[in-house]
């Protein structure tokens, strides 16, 4: 799987705004959906099929990285399947399914005798995904039925006149229809009687007749309503500022710099007139109320007839209708207001956004991942140093002024700017972490803080219960047979003694003494190295004189009881106090070197290897 990074670019309108879309400069679209989630996915030339978020597109296409994913990247067509969170695919050599669950792409097979896959090389023309979980295909002039699992359940030959023809769209009216239309003209309709489908052909000239205006896009019904009031309204008001479905699909009502008109399918009817920039309109069907906000005289309502004022406030710019109880108003700067329809009182809109901030992606050591269908849980390998989550609301019509807020295990609040959509984390401790994200909407309100994924990471190796626990025990028994072995020498060094210089009439008693006052000798030196700890300069000569003995007498001292000389000892306590200090603190290795009397970091962290087996930041 490939993923590339495009940047996005304000493009056309949709629904009557302008959306960020991807900037693909160059690159001729040829298909595009907005799935269950809220992405748009598209496909063209060389794009293979990509997936949009409102901040960034990942491509899933062939490259020398991933030079057999496709066998070509040049997409036709494309069609959603919701039950199993696939995107079905057709390209100009053969068709593929990407399944969002994982993000893997895998093509569809269908066996054409000894002959293996009959798509593999075949232009696929179009794909339309049906209620019932299967999906059409064509290539050529054949339409395929497959399975939701890629099975061919059925196959028709598509012919017109006599002759064959190739499909280039096909839709489903809202009687279960199907229907698909011939290059060079032609329709031809598939009726499943008897649950079988049944080829014919139709009188029908284009799929607009049977689309209607219920399946065109808002940009497809801007463009008809300015036809419409280009030839039938009169010439000083056939400006579209902005228009709202009515009771039936077919009915519009349009507002104007000057006016209000109703349109049927086929006139339009003046309604009201002696406005000023009808900027925004709602409608209630249960009301049967057209609600409408204008420069002058503010926010007023139709119906039955008459145009009625209900606020003459002419700072608002936007009207949504909430229900059918209240208008939300925005004036495009500073937020939002609420006008209640029950008792017309205008106030500040104190209610939480409903948008949905989700983690659309996330980017480990360098490596970015798509989130796959339904994630709720973010499973991260160990010796993972940065993790970076990149979120989303899909709200492509104001990408650039949505803000996001997250924290972790419900911590301080970071926020980040306005069209910045990375929430980043550094050393994440081992356990499982949840993440909060919070977002504005498009005017400016806060959502309500949102779990958007756990986050698991693996405890370090030091971390574990059952290995501290084992370490204890090892180091009681070695600390033990040590304390036995260093006695049992110390008894026959002193038996050694009195054996060998017995004149001098040392008895037992005295030299079991003498080993208590060797272990004094050395709590004294070690209490002294410890009070002198963070001093660099303390030397041999410093702790004969603290000791009160010359360097000659505490070299032979100290080699007799421990084996080390006293340059070692002094080394030793530093380490044993570093080595508590990187157990039991937060301190860098270069402060804990400081602390412990080390003047170099360099020189500190080979003598704890050299006497602990591991560097200092690995302890």
């Amino acid at each position: 799987m490939a993923i590339a990074m495009v940047a996005p670019a304000e493009t056309a309108k949709a629904d009557g705004e302008v959306r960020r879309m991807p900037n693909i400069v160059g690159v001729e679209v040829t298909c595009s959906l907005q799935d269950e989630e809220g992405y748009w996915w598209y496909g063209g030339r060389d794009t293979g099929l990509c997936r949009f978020d409102g901040y960034d597109t990942e491509a899933f296409r062939s490259d020398r990285q991933h030079p057999d994913l496709l066998r070509s990247n040049d997409v036709l067509c494309m069609t959603e399947l919701r039950a199993n969170a696939e995107v079905w695919f057709g390209t100009k050599e053969g068709a593929y399914i990407l399944s969002k669950r994982d993000y893997q792409v895998r093509p569809i097979v269908v066996q054409a005798g000894n002959e293996g896959n009959e798509l593999a090389d075949k232009r696929i023309n179009c794909m339309l995904a049906a209620a019932d979980g299967s999906v059409w295909l064509s290539f050529r002039n054949q339409l395929l039925h497959l399975s939701a699992t890629a099975m061919l359940l059925e196959r028709f030959v598509t012919t017109w006149e006599g002759k064959n023809r190739s499909i280039s769209r096909i839709c489903f009216d809202r009687e279960g229809k199907l229907f698909a239309e011939l290059w060079n003209g032609g329709i031809v309709c598939l009726k499943k009687e008897g649950g079988k489908w049944t080829l014919e052909d139709t009188p029908l000239k284009s799929l607009e007749m049977v689309e209607g205006y219920g399946r065109a896009t808002a940009e497809e019904v801007s463009q008809r309503l300015d036809s419409v009031m280009a030839q039938q309204a009169p010439k000083n008001d056939v400006r579209v500022l902005s228009w709202v479905r009515g009771m039936s699909e077919n009915e519009f009502f349009i507002g104007t710099y000057h006016s209000i008109y109703l349109y049927d399918g086929e006139t339009i009817k003046p309604l009201q007139t002696g406005l000023d920039k009808v900027r925004s309109m709602a409608y209630s069907k249960r009301l049967n109320t057209l609600f409408l906000l204008s420069k002058a005289p503010g926010i007023c309502q139709w119906k039955d007839q008459r145009l009625t004022v209900l606020s003459d406030s002419s700072q608002f710019r936007h009207l949504q209708l909430v229900g059918d109880t209240a208008l939300l108003l925005s004036d495009g700067l500073t937020g939002v207001s609420m006008l209640s329809l029950r008792t017309l009182t205008l106030t500040a809109d104190t209610t939480t956004s409903d948008v949905k901030p989700i983690a659309t992606a996330y980017v480990v050591d360098g490596k970015k991942q798509p989130t796959a269908y339904g994630t709720r849980t973010l499973s991260l390998p160990s010796g993972v140093d940065i993790v970076e989550i990149l979120l989303s609301t899909l709200d492509y019509d104001h990408v650039s002024q949505v803000q996001f807020a997250y924290r972790m295990d419900n911590g301080v609040w970071i926020m980040l700017p306005e069209g910045e959509n990375m929430a980043k984390f550094a050393h994440l401790s081992g356990g499982t972490h949840q993440l909060q994200v919070r977002a504005t909407d498009a005017y400016g309100r806060w959502s309500a803080p949102t779990t958007v994924l756990a986050i698991e990471c693996p405890l370090p190796w030091y971390g574990h219960i059952w290995l501290w626990a084992a370490l204890l025990v090892m180091a009681g028994g070695a600390g033990y047979f040590y304390y036995k072995r260093r006695n049992g020498e110390r008894q026959e060094q002193s038996s050694a003694v009195l054996q060998e210089d017995p004149v001098d009439g040392t008895t037992a008693e005295e030299a079991t003494a003498l080993s208590v006052a060797d272990q004094d000798f050395i709590d004294k030196a070690a209490a002294a190295v410890s009070a002198n700890m963070v001093n660099s300069d303390y030397s041999v000569d410093a702790l004969a004189s603290d000791l009160c003995m010359s360097r000659a007498n505490l070299y032979r001292k100290m080699r007799s009881i421990t084996g080390q000389t006293p340059t070692d000892f002094i080394r030793n306590q530093r380490l044993e106090r570093a080595a508590q200090l990187l157990r039991t603190t937060s301190h860098t290795v270069n402060e804990i070197a400081d602390l412990v009397g080390f003047s170099y970091a360099s020189y500190f962290t080979k003598c704890f290897k050299d006497k602990y087996g591991v560097l200092p930041k690995d302890y």
